[in-house]
């Protein structure tokens, strides 16, 4: 069976317990290159990472996807929108103790708060410039390692009677658990409880300039689902981020497509743009060029393929040939790639035994790419010819694509 190695360091967990010690949700960190702890310059684009990597990296996080996660939001990022395509009900945003409060953050936080959103205060220490914020808030957390809690009875109190619950942040020992626990608390989170535990996985990385290409594109009111669609298949990594997205439970949608047409339909235009500033903020390009344009020649040439005949889709024909090497791409197995999307069951299996319309299809220009003359000669000539000119026609096409981006 095959296996793929969880061996990149995605982020970190730190669990949150209620008052019987039951878990009740996580809070995702951000990791670098250590383990042990956060080194960044840029919060906006730690953030950007870790929400990346939660919804288009591959592990065994899906397993825990139930469990409300907090995440940490800059004001740039509240500001920029970008990362509202998440679903309310799966996360707590927290809003870091050293925001800059102004008015237009708070009439941001209240337009989403109205739309669902729920919010945290981190660290809070009781300035009155976060008072205005505090009606849209669900959840305050109190470092009581800095902060003694019974040297803020009065504090706590007045919280807990605007309706507010409370985390325990840093709780180191149990004499710390057992008195905030008397004190009201609601939820507790600390080293004495759980350390954070790392998270390991496979990111998928995507290519800043057709990241920026397509937030450009989106720039226009007037763009249509066809123009974002064609930019979206002629870019393998976002064209899988896509995917991906339609079946992460963080973005509340799981259904099965057929065609990158149909991935962006579902999504949305809204939703792929906001998704497209994250991506853009914390894109990494390491692909290989060669292989990606290998990859585009052949899901072009299925496509041409299929625009001659009467019996296949020609937007499915082009994704079959994407989704078929995006194992190399991607260096994880094919099964583990059909597990991370939802694909229909037809495109599944032209991908896993060739079966099917779209399975020959596949098979052909595979033939054609990797020169297997002795199977190629077994196709009528007209057909081997025609499949040899729509081979080349593509190679020409994918270049094209590619030599944009240079």
């Amino acid at each position: 069976m095959e296996t793929v190695a969880f061996d990149q360091l995605l982020m970190a967990q730190q669990p949150i317990f209620d008052r019987n010690r039951k878990l009740f949700g996580y809070e995702l960190l951000f990791r670098g290159e250590h383990e042990e702890h956060a080194v960044f310059d840029n919060p906006q684009m730690a953030t950007s990472q870790v929400l990346v990597n939660l919804c288009m990296g591959i592990s065994e996080l899906n397993t825990q996807l139930r469990q409300p996660f907090f995440i940490n939001m800059t004001a740039e990022l509240v500001l920029s929108e970008a990362f509202f395509p998440i679903s309310p009900d799966t996360v707590f945003i927290e809003i870091l103790e050293n925001q800059t409060i102004t008015p237009e953050f708070i009439l941001a936080i209240k337009k989403w708060h109205g739309l669902g959103f729920r919010f945290v205060l981190d660290d809070y220490e009781y300035s009155a410039s976060y008072q205005p914020l505090l009606p849209y808030m669900s959840i305050v957390k109190i470092d009581v390692l800095s902060t003694p809690p019974n040297s803020i009875v009065n504090e706590i109190e007045r919280l807990k009677n605007l309706g507010l619950k409370l985390v325990a942040e840093k709780v180191e020992n149990e004499a710390m658990f057992m008195s905030c626990l008397e004190m009201g608390f609601d939820y507790f989170q600390g080293y004495y409880l759980c350390r954070p535990e790392i998270v390991k996985g496979r990111r998928i990385e995507s290519d800043t300039q057709n990241a920026l290409r397509l937030l450009n594109i989106l720039q226009d009111i007037d763009v249509c689902i066809n123009e974002v669609s064609k930019l979206v298949a002629q870019a393998p990594a976002l064209s899988f981020q896509m995917l991906r997205l339609l079946n992460s439970p963080v973005v509340g949608l799981r259904v099965s497509v057929s065609s990158i047409k149909e991935a962006v339909t579902y999504l949305g235009l809204t939703q792929i743009k906001r998704w497209t500033m994250l991506i853009a903020l914390s894109a990494n390009n390491k692909s290989n060029s060669t292989d990606i344009r290998q990859l585009l020649a052949r899901a072009r040439c299925c496509e041409l393929i299929a625009l001659q005949s009467k019996h296949i889709n020609s937007d499915e024909a082009f994704m079959v040939g994407l989704m078929s090497g995006m194992d190399a791409i991607l260096q994880i197995p094919k099964s583990e790639l059909l597990q991370q999307i939802k694909l229909n069951s037809e495109l599944e299996d032209a991908l896993k035994q060739y079966k099917g319309n779209l399975g020959k299809v596949l098979y052909s220009v595979e033939c054609m790419e990797r020169g297997m003359l002795e199977k190629l000669f077994k196709l009528p000539m007209g057909i081997r010819n025609q499949l040899s000119s729509h081979y080349f026609e593509s190679l020409v096409w994918s270049q094209g694509i590619l030599s944009t981006l240079e």
